[in-house]
């Protein structure tokens, strides 16, 4: 089986958007619109 293509994803700035989210959220402020946040595409054999 060849190695899949996958989407390569911020982990440590998807964490930080949504830590920053509830802290606002906490404190009464806002829903502002979810960050928008770069994704790479990972081709590998299977594409």
């Amino acid at each position: 089986m060849p190695p899949l293509t996958t989407v390569k994803q911020p982990v440590e700035e998807i964490g930080a958007a949504a830590a920053r989210q509830l802290l606002a959220q906490m404190s009464g402020e806002q829903w502002n619109e979810p960050p928008v946040l770069p994704t790479t595409l990972v081709r590998r054999q299977s594409a």
